[in-house]
């Protein structure tokens, strides 16, 4: 039998809150943000390079999709006025910032990514010249 005091101890613990799923934004801005909070010491921790990593892939593939777009003819999901897109990471992490809670929590980092760049970079609408209005 367990003395009553070690109960006790177990249900006034802290329970902490669930971490958001691998993958998702906000697993992404929840890593970011502990590693900004350690200063320059986050140079040292591994985090730093996996979160560079998963960044730049994102960001790769979400130009590659753009390029083949472009040179398919398709329509394209966001009109940088250069061929690479500027997004520096911080401005990237108030981006994310500004996506809500719940979405976050669902939106993989690559998708998330295509919503702050369609929104820095956003495109006009084409008028095709032979409509009339």
């Amino acid at each position: 039998m367990r003395p009553v005091f070690a109960d006790t101890l177990l249900l006034a613990a802290p329970v902490p809150a669930p971490a958001a799923a691998p993958g998702t934004a906000e697993n992404f801005l929840n890593r970011a943000d502990r590693l900004l909070g350690k200063g320059p010491l986050a140079l040292f921790d591994g985090d730093d390079k996996k979160l560079k990593a998963e960044g730049t892939a994102a960001g790769n593939s979400i130009r590659l999709e753009r390029e083949a777009a472009e040179r398919a003819g398709r329509p394209i999901l966001y009109c940088s006025p250069k061929p690479r897109a500027e997004l520096g990471g911080r401005e990237f992490l108030s981006a994310l910032r500004h996506i809500p809670l719940a979405e976050r929590q669902r939106l993989t980092l690559r998708a998330a990514m295509l919503q702050v760049l369609q929104r820095k970079y956003p495109c006009r609408k084409q008028v095709n010249p032979h409509q009339q209005e």
